[in-house]
């Protein structure tokens, strides 16, 4: 019958395995178990698939925040123009000025956008009064 015994070794290093009739073998093993290298340096770190998947996703996050740091800032959109505007002269209508402001428009619809933004309920302008046209189109 052949027995097999398994015995520390001192200072924790390895494990002494043996073979009643043959010569001891030694397992190295780390200090929490693991295994190491035959010359006392530990095993190479495996990683397992999830392992990977973490560490890509990780990378990807790591270069990503770096793109985004790097990358040159964008051009901020130019400022609107002042909206124009024309100040009523006595006899102007709201259609006189459509019409002239905007001559190949339809001027009901220039009158419309006219009268919104200036929040005129009617049709009626006064002389001196500061009007806000609707941008060209």
């Amino acid at each position: 019958m052949v027995q097999l015994g398994v015995s520390p070794l001192a200072g924790g290093v390895g494990r002494r395995v043996t073979l009643h009739g043959a010569p001891a073998l030694v397992a190295p093993v780390g200090r929490r178990g693991g295994r190491v290298a035959p010359h006392g340096a530990p095993a190479p770190v495996r990683l397992t698939r999830r392992g990977r998947v973490v560490l890509l996703v990780l990378l990807l996050v790591v270069a990503t925040a770096v793109a985004g740091l790097v990358a040159a800032p964008g051009q901020a959109a130019e400022r609107p123009a002042a909206a124009p505007t024309v100040v009523v002269r006595p006899g102007d209508t709201l259609w006189s000025i459509a019409r002239r402001y905007e001559p190949r428009r339809d001027a009901f619809e220039t009158i419309d956008d006219i009268r919104r933004l200036n929040g005129i309920g009617d049709f009626t302008v006064h002389p001196g009064q500061r009007l806000v046209l609707p941008s060209r189109r």
